[in-house]
């Protein structure tokens, strides 16, 4: 094997394996909500284009309860369900951090927030 050929698979190899991270979303993870709301805990991951809420515990688990679009700055828009009520909301997140402020409005007249923690 000559050495030029070594040299670019090992570049080649490196930028791969850094590939996923590189594309993975900052608000990608495990979420917990407040503990008056329940404490549950939530995935945030990616699905397709968008990035999916998935209840991850609790009487919901592995129900969908959100989906959202990168907006840039931290923030996202879509929807968030709420499963308890079988209502669906117009929904905003903004990540500062390990918060992850979800919000839900009907008709941007009512609307409900949440802080969620990175677990």
């Amino acid at each position: 094997m000559n050495r030029k050929f070594l040299q670019y698979a090992l570049v080649g190899v490196f930028m791969f394996s850094g590939a996923g991270a590189a594309l993975a979303d900052p608000i990608e993870g495990m979420w917990k909500r407040p503990a008056n709301k329940g404490g549950t805990l939530e995935r945030i991951h990616k699905c397709g284009d968008s990035i999916c809420v998935t209840v991850a515990s609790g009487d919901f688990n592995g129900k969908r309860a959100g989906k959202f679009k990168a907006m840039g700055d931290g923030k996202y828009e879509g929807t968030i369900t709420d499963l308890a009520a079988d209502k669906t909301y117009v929904g905003k997140a903004k990540l500062n951090g390990n918060v992850l402020k979800m919000s839900g409005c009907i008709a941007k007249v009512f609307c409900r927030a949440e802080n969620w923690t990175r677990q």
